[in-house]
């Protein structure tokens, strides 16, 4: 087969600093940096509903009372919209793109979404389900990285610190106490701002990663050290190195 060096150019355009390209369920986990705090943890929370048994047209069902009740809201009218918005916006901004093979043996790139369907029922009936081309990764994320509960993504407040704990399970070995985390600045302006969005190297370990990693050490008992990597003067690159103090033995 002959290789067509101008498609091959538009694939990696494509993905070149605007969208993660998921090869593994662990991969989910960076995968949504654009999603705000509260979406986020709407999104955990969906993730929570998936057991080990479950298969790719399982469509998971809540009520939205369920899920004000989970988050602590109140009861009126704004919350049940918020809700709403949530889910909305979880249809619109999950766009997944995966490695494929063509039967042909071409390698190309298939676009698709986290969610194959999301009903809001008008009496607060939620369903949804996990695309079929999703759902293997769902699973896997689940069963292999996920090793957090939902009482310790309550705890997390910012949107940062929600997406590095997410990335401290994704990175984790097993039961290891100390986890290491590597990554171009590109890599991790992209796992915490999502596509289109890059700030400078001193605000974003302002605004960004001093405050994930402090929330993380405030709240789970972690010890992060963070080491800036460069070229002359210029940082290319970060190494996150986070220690589980709750699984030393004294």
């Amino acid at each position: 087969m002959i290789e067509n060096k101008k498609a091959q150019k538009a694939l990696d355009k494509l993905l070149s600093r605007q969208d993660y390209l998921v090869v593994q369920g662990n991969d989910l986990a960076k995968s949504f940096g654009g999603l705000k705090a509260f979406e986020q943890r709407v999104l955990d929370y969906c993730f929570s509903f998936v057991q080990e048994d479950d298969t790719a047209n399982k469509i998971y069902e809540v009520t939205a009372i369920e899920v004000i009740k989970h988050f602590g809201l109140n009861t009126s009218g704004d919350s049940y919209e918020r809700i709403a918005r949530a889910f909305k916006t979880l249809n619109e901004n999950t766009a997944l793109y995966l490695p494929t093979t063509l039967a042909s043996g071409e390698k190309g790139i298939l676009m698709t979404q986290l969610f194959g369907r999301i009903v809001f029922g008008e009496s607060g009936t939620v369903q949804f389900k996990f695309s079929e081309d999703a759902a293997p990764l769902v699973f896997d994320l689940k069963k292999n990285f996920y090793s957090f509960h939902l009482r310790e993504l309550s705890r997390i407040n910012g949107k940062y610190g929600l997406i590095l704990l997410k990335l401290w399970e994704s990175y984790r070995q097993g039961d290891a106490i100390v986890t290491t985390i590597n990554g171009s600045t590109e890599d991790w302006q992209g796992w915490f701002l999502g596509k289109g969005r890059r700030v400078s190297a001193s605000r974003f370990y302002t605004s960004v990663l001093k405050r994930a990693t402090e929330e993380l050490e405030e709240k789970l008992n972690a010890e992060c050290t963070l080491t800036s990597l460069k070229h002359g003067r210029k940082i290319v690159a970060y190494r996150l190195e986070i220690l589980d103090r709750n699984k030393i033995v004294n």
